[in-house]
């Protein structure tokens, strides 16, 4: 395949969980600089598709292209050099309860291998541009939801990942909370990163987007760009 600067590409993909098909011959690419957001109502697939491309659910039928290798049929080693290059926020945000706010954010600064004191710079500073230099050293517990969902964004994004995989990620913010975090993700698409995402914030993510895709029922029923 002649991929060009594709990072994601789904071909007819289906995803199965039992007995139940979540998502239905899905296709479409996203490139280096681009940014796709996923729309549609409450059960109509987004999480599952999101996963997909991330490793998480295996399709029945068709392929996920992601940064370079096809899923099903990754190596171990191709899996890992994608995770390396890429940056996840999920509905369930999955922070080390046992690390400081500070300590998450610089642990996957560490998987790229920052060296410590630049890894403690980026991961101040980044707690510092979504409002949370007074959060760093608070764990996980001791902190809302919209601040835990900052700390996740900050960790996913302090390493400049190459891909984006984001499930509603300012569904506990504030509009201004919203509009920092959207802001920075902006700067890395810029930078050349690929995005992918689902919102329930439509127009606020409109004049941002490269392409938005419409689902329902686990199927695309509109593209709009």
């Amino acid at each position: 395949m002649d991929d060009g600067c594709v990072n994601v590409r789904c071909c007819d993909l289906t995803v199965c969980v039992g007995e139940a098909t979540l998502i239905e011959g899905v296709s479409f690419d996203c490139c280096s600089g681009e940014w796709i957001v996923l729309s549609g109502p409450s059960g109509a697939g987004k999480t599952t598709l999101l996963r997909a491309i991330n490793g998480l659910c295996p399709p029945a039928s068709g392929q996920v292209w992601a940064l370079g290798s096809w899923m099903p049929g990754r190596s171990r080693k191709e899996a890992a050099q994608a995770w390396r290059r890429t940056g996840t926020v999920q509905q369930e945000l999955a922070l080390f309860e046992s690390m400081s706010a500070e300590d998450n954010v610089a642990a996957a600064l560490r998987r790229r291998g920052r060296s410590r004191p630049e890894t403690r710079r980026l991961a101040r500073a980044w707690l510092e541009r979504f409002g949370l230099e007074d959060k760093r050293g608070e764990f996980p517990h001791a902190l809302s939801g919209g601040e835990r969902q900052r700390v996740a964004l900050a960790r996913a994004l302090a390493p400049a990942p190459q891909l984006l995989i984001l499930d509603e990620p300012t569904s506990q913010l504030d509009d201004g909370s919203a509009r920092i975090v959207l802001a920075a993700v902006k700067d890395l698409v810029h930078q050349g990163a690929t995005v992918v995402m689902s919102s329930h914030r439509g127009a606020e993510v409109e004049s941002l987007q490269t392409c938005r895709i419409q689902l329902e029922a686990g199927r695309v029923t509109q593209v709009c760009s």
